[in-house]
């Protein structure tokens, strides 16, 4: 299959990297032009040093294609927001040049901000079958999905999109219809692994493509950009079929109502819960709307495979044994709008977890997690529930390359380069150690540390960091979907830490001078309020502040209270050592 983007109405077949070896550099050396435009950018916008916000734009001349656009879950829970995106306005200045999107894969740290990119910028969108359905159901509902163009893909495909060339390699993964990208471009070529492991046994569909990777890696590669999520964990990530073995031991022993929660997305898990359950006799009951909507999305589209009348709607379950029912539910990290917690906390649709029950959380931890899933597992203990965790039985692998499948990734590729991305920074800097110290022919110069907002220019002459832009991130509102901007977060930080202070002062409207005394009220200013003696100190502070002040310069209302907000601040520092937000109201009589 070859497509061409629709911002091209004709096939370039002019490509400067089909020339090789001494032609090659003659025309090089023949142009200076040509050596200063013959360059790769890559430009992470998220997911460097981080987990989730995986967003990557690659550059050649005046053509960039965005590969993924993720969501995160920021460490400002606290401060009313549940989702970070990147910050898609950076991209501004490349209006002009941006040309696609390329999905990796469905995860929502890779798909979850696309609305949000697309809303800004009208791209096309190229993605597997599954993923697309994903994203169309996600474009739905911001009501989006006509105003898209998308592209089904499939692995083995070839699209051409301006300069850039890209071949679809099938990548194994926790998810399903996954790949890695081959980015084909005049300056050589690019692989992009996404999320992957060399899973040589997948419960769903082929294990990774390593003939395709590797007939591209003989064909030569510039740069690897490479997934180091489980850089930290040595030798081969387990397949996923790994767990089936501990998941027939628990349907087996477990007498009462059995409750398995999972990542939605984990489809070879859904798959084996399935599977064991019909061999054991139980119906599986699906609770929480992402699992429903994958499992409906998965069969449908004929990649889950449920055994006839195994599935069972809420209302039936009821009626069952309790041995003869298993609930697949959502919230395994102790989300608390899942499904999960409020089996444990209350009821969901008048159902509950309770005594002899046996609960399955089948996930890693994802860092941030632990107090709200230790928060989950100890209401769950009071209800009288058995819990089975990953720490006490083999229920759960990673769909993460550990070192030595970076290593048969890296052996096969043979890149000139290798980009550690994906994972926190330490990830990104054992990966480069391990590389360095079991891939032969491997040293600190040819593994290239980058973090979000850099700009890694690659060329003939070799690869350098020519920029650094600063990112914030955005936040975004769960219950309204909406941006929130950051220094609003940075507002609401500064509250929660310093506390506030409100100053109402009243002045005479004609003679622009104090009447009364200044009002001050603190909250949450190390535990001080007015009574203690600081409030009438800072009164009084305030008070000849005012009074030392020109008519005109209380006339001019603005500059008046940003001269008592300023005053106020200073004096609270030196007497407090505290930096609380100051809140400053002048009432005119």
């Amino acid at each position: 299959m070859r497509l061409v983007s629709k911002k091209y109405n004709i096939l370039k077949t002019w490509r400067f990297g089909g020339v090789r070896g001494p032609a090659r550099c003659a025309i090089l050396h023949n142009s200076a032009e040509l050596r200063m435009a013959n360059k790769i950018e890559i430009i992470p916008l998220g997911g460097i040093g981080e987990f989730g916000m995986n967003c990557m734009g690659i550059r050649y001349r005046d053509e960039m294609i965005i590969v993924d656009a993720g969501m995160g879950f920021p460490e400002e829970t606290p401060y009313g927001v549940d989702i970070s995106i990147p910050n898609f306005d950076f991209l501004e200045e490349y209006r002009d040049d941006l040309t696609a999107i390329i999905l990796t894969h469905g995860h929502e740290d890779h798909i979850g901000a696309l609305s949000y990119i697309l809303r800004k910028f009208n791209l096309p969108v190229y993605s597997s079958r599954f993923t697309l359905a994903l994203t169309e159901k996600r474009l739905e509902e911001f009501d989006m999905l006509g105003d898209v163009l998308l592209h089904r893909v499939k692995a083995g495909d070839r699209i051409t999109i301006g300069e850039f060339d890209v071949e679809f390699i099938h990548a194994s993964h926790s998810l399903v219809e996954c790949f890695s990208l081959a980015i084909h471009t005049p300056v050589g070529t690019l692989i992009h692994t996404g999320d992957y492991k060399i899973d040589d046994t997948p419960v769903i569909g082929k294990p990774y493509d390593l003939k395709m990777l590797g007939r591209i890696g003989s064909e030569g590669v510039l740069a690897l950009l490479c997934d180091s999520t489980n850089s930290t964990v040595p030798g081969r990530t387990p397949s996923e079929q790994a767990v089936i073995p501990a998941f027939r031991e628990i349907f087996e022993q477990t007498d009462g109502r059995l409750f398995v929660s999972t990542f939605s997305s984990s489809l070879h898990r859904l798959q084996i819960i399935f599977d064991i359950a019909h061999e054991f006799g139980r119906r599986v009951c699906v609770l929480g709307r992402s699992m429903q909507k994958n499992v409906e999305i998965a069969s449908e589209q004929g990649i889950l495979q449920i055994p006839h009348d195994t599935l069972i709607d809420l209302g039936a379950s009821r009626a069952l044994d309790d041995d003869e029912i298993c609930y697949l539910v959502t919230g395994s990290q102790g989300e608390m709008r899942a499904a999960l917690w409020n089996l444990a906390t209350s009821t969901y649709k008048g159902m509950e977890v309770g005594t002899g029950d046996t609960v399955v959380l089948s996930a890693r931890i994802i860092p941030g997690n632990e107090k709200n899933i230790s928060r989950l597992i100890g209401h769950l203990y009071k209800r009288g529930a058995n819990i089975i965790e990953e720490k006490r039985r083999l229920i759960h692998v990673s769909g993460h390359a550990s070192q030595e499948d970076i290593k048969i990734m890296v052996e096969t590729a043979k890149p000139r380069y290798v980009v550690p991305i994906h994972g926190e920074y330490r990830m990104l800097f054992r990966q480069k150690e391990f590389i360095k110290n079991h891939v032969a022919g491997y040293s600190d110069e040819d593994i290239i540390l980058i973090e979000n907002g850099n700009v890694l220019e690659i060329d003939e002459y070799g690869a350098r960091v020519v920029e650094t832009h600063e990112l914030h991130k955005t936040f975004i509102d769960e219950e309204s979907m909406e941006e929130i901007e950051y220094d609003i977060i940075r507002e609401r930080k500064r509250l929660a830490y310093g506390g506030t202070i409100s100053l109402v002062v009243t002045v005479d409207k004609k003679a622009h001078r104090l009447m009364g005394e200044p009002q001050i009220s603190l909250n949450g200013v190390a535990g001080l309020d007015p009574t203690n003696g600081f409030g009438a100190d800072a009164r009084q502070a305030v008070a000849e502040a005012i009074r030392d002040m020109k008519p005109e310069q209380i006339a001019d209302r603005t500059v008046f209270k940003e001269n008592l907000r300023l005053h106020l601040k200073r004096y609270v520092q030196k007497e407090l050592g505290t930096k609380p937000v100051i809140i400053t109201t002048v009432v005119e009589v």
